[in-house]
């Protein structure tokens, strides 16, 4: 990748080179090319094209997000992209941004006030014009229900599809996902696996996870634990603690000895990682080490506590509702008096719990 960290004031700025290295997703880069487009700096002054860039290097250059939340500099950007749709004087790919934008604004309050319709409404206007941007928001919209638009997953995965045929790559691993969860479409494990694939070729971390998911499990490919822990290694190594199932699906394999020498120890510390994010189902596994001592001194009031964690974990925005297989061992932990009193009452509203949780 090419690093071109020259200010475009310096008199050996190469814009070329400026725009190579942008595209390259350096976000330093970005931020000067945006200056570029929004001063007209040997390109035609554009401030949706420069809104875009500034957009794309924000969470990584801070000149960036100080510009975008500049107030002076959204209404200027508003008044902009209206004259330029207004004007007539572009088509195709660029009028398609510029719209796209615009539904950007609305949707941020930018210039504006912020309002879901007309976010929806440019999109839409962008969609058609072939925008990928455009179709992806507008995915989202219907995933959620938001704008005006209806939740209606089908709708969501077609215009994510969309976008991902037109080169977004965000949408590979969104893809991918409807295709795992047979979210809007039919499930299919193996273009789940393709979609997940060229995702993390353009470095999704979460499709690195699924990646380690499918190999583990052989969905959508051949079994391959080797490489199922390559994907999840490279995921902790970045920073696991953001992406607890990685740690989790690690865990497993140094617990089994899957792909990797077994090491009930490592697993264990895997577990409490994974468990410290928050992560039912790793709250569960190290609960489980612990009522079984495998890594760990056994300990069934520690056991117990962590059940009790896991069983009333709830989160709807990540789907936790609740452990069903922690609700079940607390269940038998009060009925035998195992790291807690004995109680019958309790153990039956726990087995309760996790029949509905089955069921």
């Amino acid at each position: 990748m090419i690093k071109y960290e020259n200010k475009y004031t310096d008199k050996s700025f190469d814009i070329d080179k400026c725009q190579e290295s942008a595209q390259s997703d350096y976000a330093p880069a970005q931020y000067q090319f945006g200056q570029c487009y929004e001063k007209g700096i040997g390109v035609e002054r554009n401030l949706a094209k420069a809104f875009k860039l500034y957009w794309l290097a924000s969470d990584k250059c801070r000149p960036a997000k100080e510009r975008l939340n500049k107030d002076s500099y959204q209404g200027q950007l508003v008044k902009w992209l209206k004259k330029a749709v207004n004007g007539k004087q572009l088509a195709g790919a660029d009028l398609a941004e510029v719209m796209c934008m615009l539904g950007c604004c609305y949707q941020l309050g930018w210039g504006v006030d912020c309002n879901m319709a007309s976010a929806v409404e440019w999109w839409q206007k962008a969609a058609d014009l072939g925008d990928a941007y455009a179709n992806d928001r507008l995915g989202y919209c219907y995933s959620l229900g938001k704008g005006g638009l209806p939740k209606d997953a089908e709708q969501a995965f077609d215009h994510y599809l969309k976008a991902a045929q037109d080169g977004y790559s965000k949408d590979y691993f969104s893809v991918g996902l409807c295709y795992k969860e047979g979210d809007g479409v039919e499930r299919d494990s193996e273009k789940a696996f393709g979609w997940f694939k060229k995702a993390a070729e353009h470095g999704n971390p979460m499709a690195w996870v699924e990646l380690g998911n499918c190999y583990a499990a052989g969905n959508g490919t051949a079994q391959d634990y080797g490489k199922a822990v390559e994907w999840y290694r490279k995921v902790v190594d970045l920073g696991g603690n953001a992406f607890p199932d990685a740690l989790r699906g690690l865990g497993n394999c140094s617990a089994a000895g899957h792909g990797v020498e077994q090491d009930w120890d490592k697993a264990v510390e895997l577990y409490r990682q994974a468990a410290k994010a928050d992560d039912p189902e790793s709250q569960y596994l190290l609960a489980r080490c612990y009522a079984e001592g495998h890594g760990v001194e056994q300990d069934m009031a520690e056991a117990v506590r962590l059940y009790k964690k896991a069983a009333t974990n709830i989160n709807e925005n990540k789907r936790y509702f609740g452990h069903p297989r922690a609700m079940r061992c607390l269940g038998d932990c009060y009925a035998n008096g195992i790291g807690v009193r004995k109680n019958a009452k309790q153990a039956a509203a726990w087995y309760a719990k996790a029949a509905e949780h089955e069921a």
